[in-house]
Formats: C-alpha cells, structure tokens, sequence
C-alpha cells in the first residue's frame, strides 16, 4: 500500500536552525496542526518531542488531548470555547470578546490580538473590556499573540503590525503588573518572522509551522536557508501491462501510446489527497518520470514496471504545477496513509 515516510534527520536539521535562530528549542513551539500540517501528528509530535520541543499549536481539543502527554503546552488555535478542558497542559486560543464570555471559568487562554489581518483577534479598542472580562471570569491568561499578514512578503505591513503589536503588548503588561496577575508569554512571529528578524526580542517564543516541515515562501531578499523537506510520498504497484500502440489509458483516454510501451498502475489517487490531473499536462515524479493519463480516485499509471515509485520527496515542484503553495500539497495528504519514520 501507498506509504509516506518523514526523515528525522531532516527535522532535527530544521529545528537546529530554527532553535539558533530564536535562540534556543526552549524558545519555539512547533505548530502541527492539521495532522501536523499532513505529516501526521502522532509521527510529528513523537520527533518534535524526541528533538527537546516542550511547547506546541494544534488545531482543536481532539487533536491536543492526542499528544498532551508529550508536552508542557499544548495550544489549541482553532476551536470553540465552551468545551470543558480539564489537561492543566491545555490552552486555548479565544480570537474575539465573545468567545471570551463563551470561555468556561477558570480556563487558560492565548488571547488573539488583531494587529491587522483582520481575519481573528481582539481589537485594540476592546482590549481593556477584554482584559476585565479575564480578571471578571477568572480566566488564566498564559499567553499574548497575534499573526502576521505579510510575513513573507517584500511591503512595510510586516512593520506597522508589529508596531501596533508592541503598543498592546504595553497597555497588557501594565495591566498585569496592576492586577498582580502571573506572567504572560507574547508570542508574535511565525516561520517567516522568524526568519527575516535579527531575534525574538523580549518575545516568548516562535511559532513554527511551514519551516519545521522543510519549506518557506519568504522573499529571497531576506536571506536563504537551507530547509529540507521532512516528507516523502510512496505509491506501490498494483498492476503491469503492456499498452499497444494506438490503445489508450485511463479515463477519457487521454494518453494514446505512441508505441508499445510498458506501463504501470500505482495506488494513489485523489482520494488519498493527491491533486487530482487531468492527464493533459502530466505532473513529473521524484525519479523525473512523466505521469501517463488522468488520475482515477485511487490510482494513477506511469511508464515502466517498478514495484514502487515516489511522487515526491519535495512539494515545490508540484505546488507550482497546481499554482498552489506547498502547505495545500501536504496538508490535504490522507490521514488514512500510513506514515513512517526514517532517518
């Protein structure tokens, strides 16, 4: 059966120059969400920890009660509020003044701030009823944090965000020091912030996504660096036959054969989560072979007879073929694949 496989080597490499560039692993938390963005969150969760890595992100409750375990912090960014959490390792992260309300007491939270993305987070002219409302609900404010719009791009935003980020984080620490309350931890950059900055500063920690897993769309201006992708894609055989010449595969028939040629099918299709082609434009494996016909829900032909073949071992190329970016190559990967980890 079709297989990816996650190279450990290739994610203690990442984390090394993640770590050093934050300043220490205590400083960065992994973010694995959405299955460990494809990769698997057991699989992920089990290196990242094996690496030294005491503080994660996740999607929602059911993916933190997965790995709670293994970390001191488990952040959940995306779910509701009104779940009764009872792993002291959990947190949540609560985007508006609502969800606060909605929050159980007594709950920890990272509060969003809306520094400019305009998608999640507190306003600025609501922080101070938000900041009662956590005194008034008895509300454990571990964390502080916002997300940035253009990290990744060549503009001023990535500026002006961390500007407004920085006069809140002000206003929150005067009200902590009043209100006697512990200390909150200010997390602000993601992999691409990180990245382009000269350190943290008086921030906690980094979130890191994409960069972990071996990929970065930052602008080149600020700098390269050597990431590995941390997955492979595995397809195995599950038949071979000889197309004659003039016959055509697959659906629609849209590969005719020139000539005889030996031709095999692999089990991977666009139900497993591999972008589904047409066949017109075929897509190009690790090996450099050429895709032969459409891709059917679970399987897809290529020329030759290998027992096994790899679609990919680096999601760039693909996502260009599907103007896509290579989170959507990854993520969307089935969790029903299974996963194994290698040097």
């Amino acid at each position: 059966m079709s297989f990816i496989t996650l190279s450990r080597t290739h994610t203690f490499h990442n984390l090394d120059i993640l770590s050093q560039k934050a300043g220490g692993k205590e400083r960065i938390m992994a973010v694995l969400k959405d299955n460990a963005y494809g990769h698997g969150l057991l699989e992920m969760a089990s290196l990242v920890s094996e690496y030294g890595i005491k503080k994660v992100a996740v999607k929602n409750l059911l993916e933190a009660q997965k790995i709670a375990s293994l970390f001191d912090e488990v952040l959940v960014l995306v779910d509701h509020p009104h779940y009764d959490v009872n792993e002291p390792s959990i947190s949540l992260a609560i985007h508006s003044y609502e969800a606060l309300n909605a929050c159980k007491e007594g709950m920890s939270i990272h509060l969003s701030l809306d520094t400019g993305m305009h998608r999640n987070g507190i306003q600025e002219a609501e922080l101070e009823h938000s900041l009662e409302c956590i005194i008034k609900r008895n509300l454990k404010l571990k964390g502080v944090f916002t997300h940035f719009r253009s990290s990744d791009e060549l503009s001023s935003e990535f500026f002006w965000q961390k500007s407004l980020f920085k006069k809140m984080k002000q206003r929150i620490e005067s009200f902590v020091k009043a209100h006697d309350l512990p200390v909150v931890a200010f997390h602000s950059c993601n992999s691409s912030a990180l990245l382009r900055s000269e350190s943290l500063g008086d921030e906690a920690y980094a979130r890191c996504g994409i960069a972990l897993y071996g990929y970065t769309t930052l602008s080149p201006f600020y700098g390269t660096y050597d990431l590995k992708p941390v997955l492979s894609l595995w397809a195995e055989k599950l038949s071979t036959r000889v197309l004659k010449k003039g016959e055509r595969v697959g659906y629609a028939g849209v590969y005719e054969a020139k000539d005889d040629e030996l031709i095999s099918t692999y089990d991977i299709g666009y139900g497993d989560g591999f972008f589904r082609f047409c066949g017109i434009d075929p897509i190009t494996l690790a090996n450099n072979e050429r895709s032969k016909g459409r891709m059917s829900m679970d399987s897809f032909c290529v020329g030759g007879d290998a027992s096994r073949v790899c679609l990919f071992h680096d999601a760039t190329t693909l996502a260009s073929h599907f103007n896509t970016i290579t989170y959507e190559i990854v993520t969307k990967l089935s969790p029903f694949i299974r996963r194994e980890i290698i040097t």
